[in-house]
C-alpha cells in the first residue's frame, strides 16, 4: 500500500489556499450598475477589458456575450459577410479543439457556441450548464483566439452561402427588398451586409478572414457580458489568460450620425415570373432613429397601424394576406409598410389611403364581421399596445441568454448597458398625442416611395 505524506499533503493544500487568497483580492469592482434584470458589477481586465457580470440569475444557465465593435460599418459592400464569415469559423474549430471534439463537447455538455453580426459590432456567444463552464469556457476563448481556418469547413461554408445566394437571386421577395437597401443606403455604410452577397462571395477567402481577425483581437474594441452563478474570481481569471493578453490600438467607432436616406420620387415597379399570384407591395419612408425620443413611440405607431392595415386591407377588401408596418431599429432606419402576397394590386394603394386617414382620425377598427365594421378610438386601445410592447421587451429577461443579449445590444447601440433598459419604460409616457404626432411626422409628412413586385404577364 501507498504511504500519504501528511505533511506535505497539508502544505500543499495550505499554499493552494494561499495562492487563491492572494488572487481573490485582485479583481477590484469598478462601477455597479443597476438594471432591472439585476445588478451588473464591472470590472477590468490587465488590458482595460471592461466585464460585465450578474450572478444575480434564477437558473443554472451560464451566458458569455463577448462583443466586439465595429461590424458592418467598418467593412466596404464587397466585404459583405466578411465578419460573420469569420465568427463563424470560430465556431467549427481552434488550435487546441477540433471539430470533431467541440461538437462532442457540445454534446455531452449540453452547451452551444453561436455569434451574430449588427451594423455595429459583432457578438460571440457561449450557452451552458454552469456545472459544464470549465469545461466549455477554454474551447469557447480558444476558438476566438485561434481559429484553426479549418479547409473542410470552410468549403462546407462557401457551399452554403453560395446556396443562400443562388436562392436569393430566384426569390422575388429578396430580390426586391435587395434593390430597396440598395437605393436607400446608397453610399452609406448600412449598405454592407451582414450576410454574403453576390458582389462579395469572391472575397470571403480564408486570407481575408485571417487579415480580419488581426483587426477585431483589439482590446479597445472587445467588451464582455457575463450571466450566471459562477465563481468571479476564477472567471476572471481565465479572461485575463486569453483575451486579458491583446493589446489595444484605440480603435475609434463610426460616429452614428442620421442621415437622409435617399428616396426617390418615382415609383419602382419590379417583374419576376415568380410573383405571380403572390404579388408584393412596399412603401418605404425615413423613421425615427433608435437614438430619436421618437423611437419608442414609433414602435408603438407600426403596432397600432399594423392592426388598421391588417384589418382595412385582409379583412375588409380581402386585397393582400400579409399586410404590415415596421421600423428598423438602427441609427439610420427605413420604415416600411408592405403587403405580401398582394391579389387586388390594382386598389392596394387606395386602400392603404384609407388606413393613413383613419389613423390621422385618431381610430382603430376593433372588429369586422360581416354586418359592419366597429370602431374604437386610439386613445381607448393605446394602453393595450403599450403593455404589448414592454411585455415584449422584458420577455427576454427570464432567460440568462436573453439578458445577456439585451446588454449586449445596449453596449452596440447606446455604448452603454443601461439605455436599452430604460427604454421599454419610456412607452408608459407615450400619449395619443404622441402616437398621432409621431405617425404624422413619419408616416405621412416624410418623403416616402413604393416599390412593387409584380409576376410577368
Amino acid at each position: 500500500m501507498r504511504r500519504i505524506n501528511i505533511k506535505k499533503t497539508v502544505s500543499v493544500i495550505f499554499a493552494s489556499l494561499f495562492v487563491f487568497a492572494s488572487y481573490a483580492g485582485e479583481y477590484k469592482v469598478v462601477k455597479e450598475h443597476e438594471l432591472s434584470s439585476g445588478t451588473f458589477t464591472e470590472y477590468r481586465l490587465k488590458n482595460n477589458i471592461p466585464v460585465y457580470i450578474n450572478t444575480e440569475v434564477p437558473n443554472q444557465v451560464d451566458a458569455i456575450y463577448l462583443i466586439v465593435k465595429g461590424g458592418t460599418m467598418c467593412l466596404k459592400p464587397n466585404q459583405s459577410g466578411l465578419e460573420s464569415s469569420l465568427f463563424e469559423m470560430m465556431t467549427f474549430g481552434s488550435e487546441k479543439y477540433s471539430y470533431e471534439i467541440i461538437q462532442a463537447m457540445k454534446y455531452l455538455y449540453q452547451s452551444s457556441i453561436g455569434h451574430y453580426s449588427l451594423y455595429s459590432g459583432s457578438v460571440y456567444t457561449l450557452s451552458c450548464i454552469n456545472y459544464y463552464l470549465d469545461q466549455m469556457l477554454p474551447v469557447y476563448l480558444d476558438g476566438f483566439m485561434r481559429p484553426s481556418f479549418n479547409e473542410k469547413q470552410f468549403s462546407l461554408m462557401k457551399e452554403q452561402q453560395l446556396q443562400n445566394i443562388t436562392s436569393s437571386k430566384n426569390d422575388p421577395q429578396s430580390i426586391l427588398f435587395a434593390a430597396i437597401y440598395k437605393q436607400l443606403y446608397k453610399n452609406s455604410p448600412l449598405l454592407t451586409s451582414s450576410s454574403v452577397k453576390e458582389e462579395s462571395y469572391k472575397n470571403i477567402t480564408i486570407e481575408n478572414m485571417k487579415k480580419h481577425h488581426k483587426k477585431i483581437l483589439d482590446a479597445s474594441r472587445i467588451q464582455i457580458v457575463a450571466v450566471g452563478k459562477f465563481d468571479p474570481d476564477s472567471f476572471l481569471k481565465q479572461l485575463d489568460e486569453t483575451v486579458g493578453t491583446l493589446k489595444s490600438s484605440k480603435f475609434k467607432e463610426i460616429a452614428q450620425v442620421e442621415k437622409k436616406l435617399n428616396i426617390g420620387n418615382q415609383k419602382v415597379v419590379m417583374n419576376h415570373k415568380d410573383a405571380k399570384g403572390s404579388e408584393i407591395a412596399v412603401r418605404v419612408f425615413q423613421s425615427p432613429s433608435v437614438l430619436s425620443e421618437d423611437y419608442v413611440t414609433g414602435q408603438i405607431v407600426s403596432d397600432i397601424f399594423s392592426t388598421t392595415m391588417f384589418n382595412i386591407i385582409r379583412e375588409k377588401y380581402g386585397a393582400c394576406y400579409t399586410p404590415a408596418s415596421q421600423i428598423d431599429s438602427s441609427f439610420n432606419p427605413i420604415g416600411i409598410d408592405y403587403g405580401m402576397k398582394v391579389s387586388d394590386m390594382e386598389n392596394f394603394e387606395k386602400y392603404f389611403e384609407e388606413c393613413v386617414q383613419l389613423m390621422l382620425d385618431g381610430k382603430v377598427i376593433s372588429s369586422v364581421n360581416a354586418e359592419e365594421v366597429v370602431y374604437d378610438t386610439i386613445e381607448n386601445v393605446l394602453e393595450g399596445y403599450k403593455n404589448s410592447y414592454i411585455t415584449k421587451k422584458y420577455t427576454s429577461q427570464s432567460t440568462s441568454s436573453g439578458i445577456a443579449s439585451r446588454v449586449s445590444a445596449s453596449i452596440l447601440q447606446f455604448g452603454d448597458l443601461t439605455t436599452a433598459d430604460k427604454i421599454p419604460g419610456r412607452a408608459l409616457k407615450v400619449t395619443s398625442d404622441d402616437v398621432l404626432r409621431v405617425f404624422k411626422k413619419y408616416w405621412v409628412d416624410s418623403k416616402s416611395q413604393w416599390f412593387i413586385m409584380k409576376g410577368e404577364n
